[in-house]
C-alpha cells in the first residue's frame, strides 16, 4: 500500500471492518442468551420482569366463573449503555517497511480485543449479581481449597436441580447453559460419572465453543470464564461456572453501535432498529494519514473501534454462579 494516497476507499474500510468483526464476534460466548431490552429514549433502555401468576388450587363449580386472577407483579428496570472503545496508531514508515498488511493485522487485533472486552463486561455483571453457590463443603471463596472442592459432578447436579426447583425455563433449545474454563472442563473430564453420561456433539458446534450435553445442559467453553486470582485458601485460584436459564438477564446497547450476541455472525453485519437495514454491530474508524488533527507531515493515522453496552440480570434464581476450585489451577 503506498504511503499516503489520500483518504482511504469505502472499500478498503469496508474489508478492514469485516476483518475487525470476524474477530470480535466469536468472543461473544456470554451474551448469547441474553434477553434484549426495548428502547425508552432518550439513550436508556428498559426490560420488564413479570412475576409468576399464582396457582389454582380450587375446582371450578357447574355455572360459576371463579375469581379474576390477579396481574402478576411487574418489575420494570432501565439500563443506560455506555460507550467503549480503543484505537492505535499507525504511521507512513509502518505502511512502508512492514512485511504484513499493516492496517489488516491492526483491525484484527483491534476486534479480537473488543470482542474479549465486552464479553468480560458482561461475564462480570453476570457472575456479580448471580446466586453463589460452592463446590464441595465451601461456603465462601475464601475457603474453597484444593483439596475437598475441586468441581465434581454432584456440583452440576445440584446447580441444575436448584434451577428445576425455581421453574427456570431452558434457553439453549429445550436444555439450559453452562460456561466454564477449559481447566475446569478438563478437571470434569477426569470424573468418570461425567465422562459416561456426557455427550458431545459434532464440529460445527465445536467452532461455536459448544462441548456437549448433560443433565439437561449444554456446556459451552470459554477462555473468559472468571478466575479469581488467589482467591482461595492457600492463595489457589477460584474459578466460576455459569448456569444460565431464558430470560435470567438482558443487554442494551444503541442499535448502531451495538454487538450481535447470538454468535452467529461470522463478520458479517446484522439488521437492528426498527428499519430493517443493516447496521454495523462494531463501529471501525479508519483515520488516514493526516486525517488524525495537527500533523504537517501526514505522518500519523488511527485505527479504532466504538460500541455501546449495558447489563443486567433480571431473574437471579435463574442464572446460578459454582465457584470451585480444579485440578489445573
Amino acid at each position: 500500500m503506498p504511503a499516503n494516497t489520500g483518504v482511504l476507499s469505502g472499500a478498503i474500510k469496508t474489508l478492514f471492518e469485516r476483518r475487525l468483526l470476524m474477530r470480535a464476534l466469536p468472543r461473544l460466548v456470554h451474551g448469547r442468551w441474553a434477553q434484549p431490552a426495548r428502547f425508552k429514549g432518550f439513550g436508556s433502555y428498559e426490560v420488564r420482569r413479570w412475576a409468576s401468576l399464582p396457582l389454582v388450587s380450587v375446582a371450578l363449580t357447574e355455572g360459576n366463573d371463579p375469581a379474576e386472577t390477579p396481574e402478576s407483579a411487574v418489575t420494570q428496570i432501565t439500563m443506560t449503555p455506555a460507550w467503549y472503545g480503543a484505537y492505535m496508531e499507525y504511521t507512513d514508515q509502518l505502511l512502508l517497511t512492514s512485511f504484513d498488511p499493516a492496517l489488516s493485522e491492526i483491525s484484527a487485533q483491534l476486534g479480537e480485543q473488543a470482542g474479549q472486552s465486552i464479553d468480560v463486561l458482561l461475564r462480570n455483571d453476570l457472575t456479580d449479581n448471580a446466586t453463589t453457590d460452592f463446590a464441595g463443603g465451601a461456603t465462601a471463596r475464601t475457603n474453597v481449597d484444593a483439596t475437598n472442592d475441586v468441581i465434581a459432578f454432584v456440583d452440576i447436579i445440584q446447580n441444575v436441580a436448584q434451577l428445576e426447583t425455581q421453574n427456570a425455563l431452558p434457553v439453549d433449545g429445550p436444555f439450559y447453559v453452562c460456561i466454564l474454563h477449559p481447566h475446569s472442563w478438563a478437571t470434569l473430564m477426569q470424573d468418570s460419572t461425567f465422562v459416561t453420561l456426557f455427550t458431545r456433539e459434532g464440529g460445527e458446534a465445536l467452532r461455536n465453543g459448544m462441548l456437549g450435553t448433560i443433565l439437561n445442559c449444554r456446556f459451552y467453553i470459554s477462555s473468559n470464564a472468571r478466575i479469581y486470582t488467589a482467591g482461595g485458601t492457600g492463595s489457589i485460584n477460584v474459578y466460576d461456572m455459569l448456569f444460565i436459564a431464558k430470560e435470567s438477564f438482558a443487554v442494551a446497547g444503541i442499535s448502531s453501535l451495538f454487538p450481535d450476541w447470538s454468535g452467529d455472525g461470522g463478520g458479517e453485519q446484522r439488521r437492528g432498529g426498527m428499519t430493517g437495514q443493516r447496521v454495523k454491530v462494531v463501529d471501525l474508524i479508519v483515520k488516514d494519514l493526516g486525517e488524525t488533527g495537527f500533523d504537517p507531515l501526514n505522518r500519523r493515522g488511527t485505527v479504532g473501534w466504538k460500541l455501546t453496552y449495558s447489563g443486567t440480570v433480571l431473574n437471579a434464581n435463574w442464572i446460578r454462579n459454582l465457584e470451585h476450585a480444579n485440578d489445573f489451577s
